[in-house]
């Protein structure tokens, strides 16, 4: 994951890879962890409402049956739905049970019996701001579709926009596509077409922890949840020691690899076999991410040791303040390298054990010569240790050579908002973009270590033909 901004929208990055002979000594069995941020803009948040909010509120449950037959007003039925959302985010600020079920169709289907089980899991998180952001008509019902919900049926695409309050600091957005059909007693909710967007609350069972610093959701077992939160409260501690900060996180930890997949909106074939853990959420160009969430994969983390573990969860949340803290993009080798740096800082090993595939490539021969590329770490597309152990490898050399608070004054650099450079260039400042990352990145090095770029890489190259020996 690119610890200051997701460069990659929608696809996992993995941000923790334990690698080769690694893996005899952290690990029972191929694992890697994963970081990743999906770029994108919540905007302005339209209807979303307080935790006491009230909006429209059709309150009768409407019986079960056909719909009346009134010619329907695309004007009425968008507002009629739009009501029944705010009625919605009502019922989850005021824990309102009855109001929720009020909105639904048939209180005898099984979509209702659903509906009710997501409250009662909502009711578990701390979701404090909830409620519409937009509301359009999606893509009309097929005829069977028709057939089993009538006549005046209507799908309404919805993106709900939530917080959870005392871990995210912005919002984050789900995406549903309700069915909306007319009733004696007006227009209720009648179903959910295509999978929607997964969100912690739709795990089940659903197990709740938290300490000051973290939240962790799901549905893997207690005793696992437990061991994430332990892990986490560890891992705050680590990176404010680094870092000068840490900021509150949410842990996700599915109990498969399934609800994984599910959870992260990806598809089964995305790599995520060699992925511990990912960090993920929304991204607007220009601002710190606001809500991310670190998902665990249950079948790669259960392979790690409990050094192995420590590592990834460390690794994870590093990606979780960093991002919280910056607001540019920054080259991966530079993100994982560093979340790496905090993270093995909890493992006992020397780095020739850690890096031994990557040394044995080295004395082959077959070394890296360059600073890894954004590509080199995209799982869908091949094995990505190399990546990981080398940028990793990089960031160890600038903390010997140069220590570890001017390696995070060069992180700083890269990922700061002032881009300060490009007003002496101009004195039309106003309408100058920000430089890219590999700009900034360059400018760092001299600015924050004082030497190039190339004499860095140069210097880089060598320590790993030396550490080969």
């Amino acid at each position: 994951m690119p610890g200051g901004r997701c460069l990659r929208p929608h696809r996992p990055i993995p941000s923790r890879l334990v690698v080769a002979v690694v893996l005899l000594l952290l690990s029972s069995g191929a694992a890697t962890g994963c970081s990743v941020g999906s770029v994108g803009s919540v905007g302005s948040v339209g209807s979303v409402g307080t935790a006491d909010s009230v909006g429209g509120e059709p309150s009768a449950t409407a019986p079960a049956g056909r719909e009346t037959s009134q010619p329907v007003d695309t004007a009425e039925r968008t507002a009629a739905a739009s009501a029944l959302m705010a009625q919605r985010a009502a019922a989850v600020g005021t824990h309102d049970k009855r109001a929720w079920l009020a909105t639904v169709a048939d209180p005898a289907s099984a979509f209702a019996s659903d509906q009710s089980s997501v409250f009662d899991r909502m009711a578990r998180l701390p979701v404090g701001r909830y409620g519409e952001q937009s509301l359009q008509a999606g893509p009309p019902l097929d005829a069977a579709q028709r057939q089993r919900y009538g006549a005046t049926a209507w799908v309404a695409s919805v993106r709900i926009a939530y917080q959870l309050t005392g871990f995210d600091h912005g919002l984050r957005t789900v995406d549903t596509s309700y069915v909306v059909t007319r009733t004696p007693v007006g227009w209720r909710l009648a179903g959910i077409t295509g999978p929607g967007d997964a969100q912690p609350w739709d795990l089940s069972p659903l197990t709740v922890l938290r300490s000051p610093s973290t939240l962790v959701v799901g549905n893997a077992p207690e005793s696992t949840l437990r061991s994430y939160l332990t892990m986490a409260d560890a891992a705050h501690a680590r990176i404010a020691a680094v870092w000068g900060t840490a900021v509150p996180s949410v842990v996700v930890a599915p109990k498969d690899a399934r609800d994984l997949v599910e959870q992260l909106h990806r598809s089964a074939d995305a790599g995520l076999d060699q992925v511990a853990a990912v960090t993920d959420g929304p991204l607007e160009p220009g601002h710190v991410a606001a809500g991310d969430r670190v998902y665990v994969n249950p079948t790669a983390f259960a392979g790690l040791s409990d050094a192995g573990r420590r590592e990834v969860v460390t690794h994870e949340l590093t990606h979780v303040t960093v991002r919280a803290t910056t607001t540019q993009a920054v080259p991966l080798w530079l993100s994982e390298g560093f979340a790496d740096h905090v993270g093995y800082a909890t493992v006992a090993l020397p780095p020739r054990t850690i890096a031994a595939a990557l040394l044995t490539q080295v004395r082959a021969g077959h070394g890296p010569t360059q600073l890894s590329s954004d590509a080199d770490f995209d799982p869908a597309t091949g094995a990505i240790a190399t990546a990981y152990t080398a940028s990793w490898l990089a960031v160890e050399r600038m903390a010997a050579r140069y220590g570890e608070p001017r390696v995070v004054a060069f992180y700083r650099a890269v990922a700061d908002t002032a881009d300060t450079a490009d007003t002496a260039d101009t004195a039309n400042t106003a309408n100058t973009a920000p430089a890219d990352a590999a700009t900034r990145t360059a400018r760092a090095f001299p600015a924050a270590l004082g030497v190039s770029e190339q004499a860095f890489t140069a210097d880089w190259v060598a320590s790993l033909q030396a550490l080969a020996r």
